[in-house]
């Protein structure tokens, strides 16, 4: 990829097991086991904090220590909505620069393979976004840059505005299920048949698709119980009937191919003519392992087909 001294792997570690409520016991650990079982890609931002640290600091406390910076690539975003409000857009040309040296502070680097806004506004000109993160990677603090959560629209508009260091990567959220409401606001998706054009678009451009919540926030896991009141935000976002039918033909396929469900989820999109990396945030290095062997699964056309239409 233009831009990254190294190729992105199929699966890049999500940031999930690193913060808040979610966070492992042992994220050292959890990190050279990750490491160890093949992934050399993390995804970060700045707003991924808790009263006890945060996801940039512990990451990149676990890179100083190890020794591996120049074996690892480390993925910040910024430009998110923060405390004390968190409905206060920050999406502003002057905001690109402070969070890109907050980040690089809390990591302990001198320099973020690839930075992304995590959030758009669009109120603010795309072109002024465009040459704030021109200028850091100018400045040789950001290798290269991208969007998360920006609509196709405003993505093909920094494309043709960015010169010399166009964006290379977006990161929206897409899995086999339909996304029937945003999880939180202002995020964006590929999923769903009236975003056909939105994926037709970025596989004749190829840009690259860094996919979060691939399976769509534990919809297509095993521990997931349709209609389930205790994970009601998966519930209210991901279940309805067409999507529980993409799940029961997922656990059939698993089935007869011999893997879990949440394999099928990642091969699927593993197999998208997408130029496609999938987040995934394993909380162990067999986690690791078998997200690892699922993005190297081969699916044919039809099998894709009939995980998502049934025919």
């Amino acid at each position: 990829m233009a831009g990254l001294s190294r190729p992105l792997p199929p699966v890049i570690q999500g940031a999930t097991p690193l913060f808040g409520a979610t966070l492992v016991s042992d994220p050292q650990r959890l990190l050279d086991e990750v490491y160890e079982a093949g992934v050399d890609a993390f995804d970060s931002g700045l707003a991924y904090a808790d009263e006890g640290g945060t996801c940039d600091g512990r990451l990149g406390s676990w890179v100083v220590n190890r020794g591996i910076r120049e074996a690892v690539t480390l993925i910040g975003k910024g430009c998110h909505p923060g405390p004390p409000d968190w409905t206060t857009p920050r999406v502003r040309p002057e905001a690109v620069a402070i969070d890109v040296a907050a980040t690089l502070d809390r990591m302990g680097t001198d320099r973020l393979d690839l930075w992304l806004f995590h959030r758009d506004d669009p109120s603010v000109p795309v072109g002024e976004l465009v040459d704030a993160a021109q200028h850091q990677v100018a400045s040789g603090l950001v290798d290269a840059w991208g969007v998360s959560n920006w609509p196709t629209a405003r993505l093909r508009q920094a494309l043709a505005l960015a010169d010399p260091s166009p964006p290379i990567v977006t990161s929206p959220q897409f899995s086999l299920v339909d996304q029937l409401a945003e999880p939180w606001p202002g995020v964006t998706t590929l999923t769903g048949s009236e975003r056909a054009v939105e994926r037709e678009f970025l596989v004749e451009t190829g840009i690259t698709v860094i996919a979060w919540s691939p399976l769509a926030a534990g919809f297509l896991t095993t521990s997931y119980h349709p209609g389930s009141k205790d994970d009601a935000e998966t519930t209210r976002c991901y279940d309805s009937l067409g999507n529980r039918q993409r799940r029961d033909r997922s656990r059939e396929l698993a089935v007869s191919r011999g893997c879990s469900l949440e394999q099928v989820a990642i091969a699927y999109l593993a197999n998208s003519p997408l130029r496609i990396h999938a987040v995934c945030a394993a909380r162990s290095g067999a986690e690791a392992t078998a997200n690892i062997e699922a993005a190297v699964m081969d699916l044919t056309s039809e099998e894709r087909r009939w995980l998502e239409q049934g025919d």
